[in-house]
């Protein structure tokens, strides 16, 4: 496939308009390349059980994407091909900045299901070792768990997250894909089959293994999994049958870590709880944990509920029943003592009541003196009797204190505010006072979301649920309306998430208050949108944007802005100079002009026709590193053999003024050299300290390359870390020296940085410093009305 095209396919693939049976095209993909309509199938780059992955080219972007080609056989009838497509577009929704998004859903003619995905080739997660870099795993985990916290509140769950389906751009961030196999938590029906049904065994909650209906925590669950397998380099639970894979991860305790990683240990053991209510309760909550490791503290620590279970029931349950029983008849006794009208005194009994007599009685005899003696012991004198003592009188004898005597009884009556006779009465009651108290959704335990989530398990259909469950809709949707009004996006997304799944749990998306949010909401982002545009603020319009994905704004209720935002001009783009190649570096926002900056620095040929026009005389050059040197050199003889295409050496700083000044008179435009407050952000970005220091181009032992050769900024610039250093328009010493900016191709990556600034004699050229050009571009220059 890979030495020449690929054969053509029979006549009938070719030209069949009708779908094809699952045997049939599973041969056909067997033997042919796919087509997809608008892309052209490279080759095929991965193969799983429910899907076949191909590398393409999007004809009309040219750019290259992964296409995903659904097996014939997990999608066998057509009610489950709609519930894929669906599936698959819900999904396509997501718009966040650590989830591969969805580019396009579709059949082909044959009757295959695929989808359309950026082309992502710095590989997965599973090819790289954190093992010896937490701080690392930190930030990948932390991306994964705000990918799914967004996902969730939009009820999506994953249900395969795994190191294959973490992949990483070219900005080397961890991107959360192939959400194939999602499921929607709003829908109960499921969209696949059997074969779709399943994931990945060695990173599987239990409950999913049991085939259970699972949610978030599910997600949670394989994320601990993940830690554990980041952090050690290997999964807590292996074998090789599935089915003893998965009792493993539903009855094995979690594997320890290691003495060195043990801070990590309680994260670990409640993200992987064999008991979903054991677990996080969602990402953000276990983002929390993860903060706290990641500032150094303990995570939440979290008895594993597996062991006490076991310990209660082999050790405290005997004993709890026990020291039960004993208190009952402890308990028994005494009631029946405390009942009795004559108290007796049997043999061997605990307690003795001694009734007073009737009459009064003699003085007691007095004791045999042998008697005492041998009481007293032998070293003990016997005493005289001391002398009687008078009986008391009848009426003075009061029977001996009964041992229930001083307990006095005491009934409280309490009125309850709730027919405990009627179903969810008391949860209804309580969430009255936590709305009263402004407990809405925390603390946990005690909130009115969590109570009237009990309250609908008991009476699903109580007029008084809907009430108090508008109430605490109405306070979250008022909030999203007025943190929209002010700006303030991240409060509106706080408080929608918090409030889009509980109105749903509850079935009050068609309440008043959540209906009047929705119809709140697109006016607010529309204006927002066109003031944005008109403007030409590329960051506000796609700040709004992502606000209407966030709030479930659709983008057809923000046209025609919605479109035309598409056409805004970006940081990036080409600028339509007829002189030099110029690109937008900042765009223009409101009355603030953006910036255009030279794609490359001044070449020698360009520099040539600015002196040949004005006859200026070429600079004293001298060589930074050795200043004394008896070679002449120059701008057009620099000591280093240079072309035309290469970029200019050894001019100084006046001579690149006057070349602005002279490109500026002959184009119409006003260049000039960039300050160094407009050139630092340029070249501050991640990726290659010296281009010809550390092989990303070949410059040679000594001199400069092609001005646009080697690799490109994310703005599309070259040169900007290699080839030469650039002179800035700023200024020290009272102006006598000024300042050159990067890195030329005399620096060393170890010993210099991209941002590094230095200053020189500003009449003076250098065989290692150039020079680029910048220019303000306004907003009616980009088209803005």
């Amino acid at each position: 496939m890979l030495g020449g095209p690929p054969p053509a396919p029979p006549d009938r693939a070719m030209q069949q308009e009708e779908e094809l049976s699952p045997d049939e095209l599973t041969a056909l993909l067997s033997s042919y390349m796919p087509e997809i309509p608008g892309y052209r199938v490279l080759r095929r780059i991965g193969k799983g059980g429910m899907s076949q992955v191909y590398l393409g080219v999007q004809e009309s972007l040219d750019r290259q994407v992964a296409i995903k080609v659904m097996s014939p056989a997990a999608l066998t009838d057509e009610i489950s091909k709609q519930r894929f497509e669906h599936e698959a577009r819900t999904i396509a929704k997501l718009e966040h900045p650590c989830i591969v998004g969805i580019h396009e859903v579709g059949r082909t003619r044959q009757g295959l299901l695929y989808y359309v995905l950026p082309y992502l080739a710095k590989g997965h997660l599973g090819q790289r070792d954190f093992t010896q870099d937490e701080d690392r795993a930190v930030e990948v985990l932390r991306s994964l768990l705000s990918a799914l916290e967004y996902a969730h509140a939009r009820g999506i769950v994953h249900r395969d997250v795994k190191a294959e389906n973490v992949l990483f751009d070219n900005a080397d961030r961890p991107l959360l894909t192939d959400f194939g196999i999602a499921l929607s938590k709003r829908d109960s029906t499921r969209i696949t089959t059997a074969g779709l049904a399943v994931g990945s065994g060695g990173y599987m909650a239990p409950e999913q293994a049991r085939g259970e209906v699972v949610d978030g925590r599910a997600d949670l669950y394989s994320v601990g999994v993940l830690a554990y397998e980041l952090l050690t380099g290997h999964l807590p639970f292996q074998a090789a049958d599935p089915l003893a894979l998965a009792l493993m991860h539903a009855q094995d305790p979690v594997p320890r870590l290691a003495p060195e990683k043990k801070h990590w240990q309680p994260f670990i053991d409640r993200a992987m709880a064999k008991s979903p209510d054991n677990r996080y309760r969602n990402a953000q909550q276990m983002l929390g944990a993860l903060n706290q490791i990641a500032a150094g503290k303990r995570a939440e620590p979290m008895i594993n509920p597996d062991l006490v279970k076991g310990a209660f029931e082999r050790w405290w349950k005997p004993l709890l029943a026990t020291a039960s029983a004993a208190l009952l008849a402890a308990v028994a006794i005494l009631w029946l003592m405390d009942g009795r009208d004559e108290p007796q005194t049997p043999a061997g009994d605990f307690f003795t009541v001694e009734e007073a007599p009737a009459q009064p009685v003699a003085a007691a005899p007095e004791p045999a003196p042998a008697r005492v003696a041998a009481e007293a012991g032998p070293e003990v004198p016997v005493q005289a009797p001391a002398e009687p003592v008078p009986a008391p009188a009848a009426q003075d004898v009061v029977a001996a204190a009964g041992p229930f005597d001083q307990v006095r009884a005491e009934v409280t009556t309490t009125t309850l505010d709730y027919d405990p006779t009627r179903p969810a009465a008391r949860e209804l009651s309580a969430a009255r006072r936590q709305i009263q108290r402004q407990r809405l959704s925390l603390p946990p335990g005690d909130n009115a979301m969590e109570t009237l989530r009990a309250a609908r398990q008991v009476a699903p259909r109580e007029p008084a649920l809907f009430r108090l469950a508008d109430e605490v809709i109405a306070y979250y949707s008022t909030r999203v309306v007025a943190a929209v009004e002010a700006g303030d996006d991240g409060a509106a997304r706080q408080n929608y998430d918090r409030a889009a799944p509980f109105a749903a749990e509850m079935d009050r998306l068609e309440g008043k208050p959540w209906r009047e949010m929705r119809e709140a909401l697109p006016p607010l982002l529309l204006a927002r949108l066109e003031k944005g545009l008109e403007a030409l603020d590329a960051d506000s319009v796609g700040a709004t944007k992502l606000l209407a994905a966030a709030l479930d704004v659709a983008p057809a209720s923000l046209e025609p802005a919605w479109s035309k935002a598409v056409e805004l001009p970006k940081a990036g783009d080409t600028l339509p100079d007829s002189a030099v190649a110029m690109i937008l570096v900042r765009p223009p926002r409101g009355a603030q002009a953006g910036l255009g900056a030279m794609r490359n620095e001044v070449t020698r040929a360009e520099y040539a026709a600015f002196a040949s026009a004005t006859k200026r005389p070429a600079a004293r050059c001298r060589n930074r590193v050795v200043p004394i040197s008896l070679k002449k050199r120059s701008w057009d003889d620099p000591g280093y053999s240079q072309s035309g295409n290469h970029p200019v050496a050894c001019v100084s700083f006046d001579d690149a003024q006057a070349y602005a000044q002279w490109l500026s008179r002959r184009s119409g435009l006003s260049y000039r050299l960039p300050t160094l407050g407009e050139w630092s952000p340029l070249a501050d970005y991640r990726g290659s300290g010296n281009a010809c220091r550390d092989g990303r181009i070949d410059c040679g032992t000594e001199g400069t390359v092609n001005a646009g050769q080697g690799p490109l900024s994310p703005l599309g610039l070259a040169g900007l870390r290699g080839n030469l250093r650039e002179w800035t328009s700023n200024c020290t010493r009272g102006c006598q020296r000024r300042l050159a900016a990067g890195m030329g191709w005399r620096d060393a990556p170890d010993r210099s940085s991209p941002g590094q600034s230095n200053d020189f004699d500003g009449d003076t050229g250098f065989d290692d410093i150039g020079f680029r050009l910048v220019r303000e571009v306004t907003a009616a220059e980009l088209g803005a009305p």
